[in-house]
């Protein structure tokens, strides 16, 4: 788990449009798995993906490489509410095996930072988004 709010995991497959002449994930590809994760976890919560949330800040941690066709697990959380963005955590890992044999190994972790917006310019994050994100309406 991530933190005390909310995670959310999404699984997906690696494609070969997402690999390198080798096979293996183009390390860019993990923030195409990270924007993956994030719509699911919005969409999930019930919360609107297509409102304004500009993207302020970005990291990525590689570990170990995905190839293709890896089964992947998204793994997203709100780790940090802010006055008018806040920051969620992800990581990425391969899945093997199946049912209590099943394994996970940490692939990439990293974060994004998201502001809210209005046409006017950054605003106060959303009641419903603290309330989705299980930090009550107080939180900051």
């Amino acid at each position: 788990m991530l933190g005390p709010m909310r995670t959310h995991r999404t699984r997906a497959r690696a494609r070969y449009a997402e690999t390198d002449a080798t096979g293996i994930v183009y390390y860019n590809s993990y923030f195409l798995y990270f924007e993956l994760g994030r719509v699911e976890m919005f969409r999930a919560l019930g919360l609107p993906y297509d409102w304004r949330l500009p993207i302020v800040e970005t990291h990525c941690r590689y570990r170990a490489s995905a190839k293709f066709d890896d089964v992947l697990e998204i793994e997203t959380g709100v780790e940090e509410i802010r006055t008018r963005a806040f920051r969620m955590a992800q990581r990425v890992y391969r899945v093997t095996g199946e049912g209590a044999a099943e394994q996970r190994e940490l692939l990439v972790e990293g974060y994004t930072v998201m502001m809210t917006q209005d046409e006017s310019g950054p605003m106060p994050v959303p009641t419903a988004f603290r309330v989705a994100f299980g930090a009550g309406e107080n939180q900051e």
